[in-house]
């Protein structure tokens, strides 16, 4: 019984700090499609990854781009977060930040293809 109800309280455990699902939105920006995956609901102070992609209108990658983030809450303003995102070949990116406070945050995706600039506007929750 006692290995039972311990085993119950690390499932437990392991349940709560699992981290959010990604959820995946799309939007489509001059002909760039540009993508973007990271947790909704995610939690304070903890690391989060963004993972992006782009894509031209035929749904051929765009592996040369320099793409970044900018993270605001528009209920309160908050200092510059503007991560940079790592390419990862073929039109895929990499960019990881931590929200600082619990309410609904704006990501915005700004990726520059060919000189020109992009840019893309989400919204996730962040929870304490």
């Amino acid at each position: 019984m006692r290995a039972l109800v311990l085993f119950g309280m690390l499932v437990l455990l392991t349940a709560c700090a699992a981290p959010a699902p990604p959820v995946r939105q799309e939007q489509v920006i001059d002909g760039l499609t540009i993508t973007l995956e990271a947790a909704d609901s995610a939690r304070i102070n903890t690391a989060q990854e963004f993972l992006i992609t782009l894509a031209d209108t035929t749904g051929a990658p765009i592996p040369d781009a320099a793409v970044y983030l900018d993270l605001d809450m528009p209920a309160m303003p908050m200092a510059a977060n503007r991560p940079v995102a790592d390419n990862l070949g073929d039109g895929s990116f990499r960019a990881a930040a931590a929200y600082t406070m619990a309410g609904a945050w704006e990501i915005v995706v700004v990726a520059v293809v060919n000189d020109v600039e992009y840019r893309a506007v989400f919204t996730r929750d962040a929870v304490s």
